[in-house]
């Protein structure tokens, strides 16, 4: 599926719909997931992936790096809950989310991640994320008078 672009002026995010292959191992099997990724501009660095999962009334939501997602794509990427690397043929990128103990094992299409991080690349480029990010709240913070320091 290709990702879906507001037009015009408002382009400031990119979403692709897309279904993952969730392994099942103590089947032996896979289930389709379908799950959504929502890059913002406002959100220069971070991925929201939606997760609808058939099992769940709630959808399952998790933050990940843009740049991870991108070396998942030709490298093992990430450590601890999340963990991406291409597979085998490379036209499948494998994405574990979770412990060790409790994990869920994803595949999704390689070509089509790549195409849409290339999407989101063009709204924001790499070594530009910083510009789009609001520091307000960190300024206001760091200006704020300090209360005296008592000893």
């Amino acid at each position: 599926m290709e990702p879906v672009l507001p037009s015009g002026a408002a382009r400031c995010d990119a979403r692709w719909s897309t279904r993952a292959h969730q392994y099942l191992p103590h089947t032996g099997t896979s289930r389709t997931v379908p799950v959504t990724f929502h890059y913002r501009r406002t959100d220069p660095l971070a991925v929201e992936a939606v997760f609808r999962c058939p099992s769940h009334d709630d959808d399952v939501v998790w933050t990940l790096g843009r740049d991870l997602l991108s070396c998942g794509i030709s490298n093992l990427a990430g450590t601890g809950d999340v963990v991406l690397w291409p597979g085998r043929g490379r036209s499948r990128v494998w994405l574990r989310l979770g412990p060790d103990t409790g994990h869920a094992l994803l595949s999704i299409s390689r070509p089509e991640l790549a195409a849409w991080l290339r999407t989101t690349y063009a709204l924001v480029p790499p070594g530009t994320e910083e510009e789009h990010l609001d520091w307000t709240p960190i300024h206001r913070l760091l200006s704020s008078p300090r209360p005296p320091h008592r000893t």
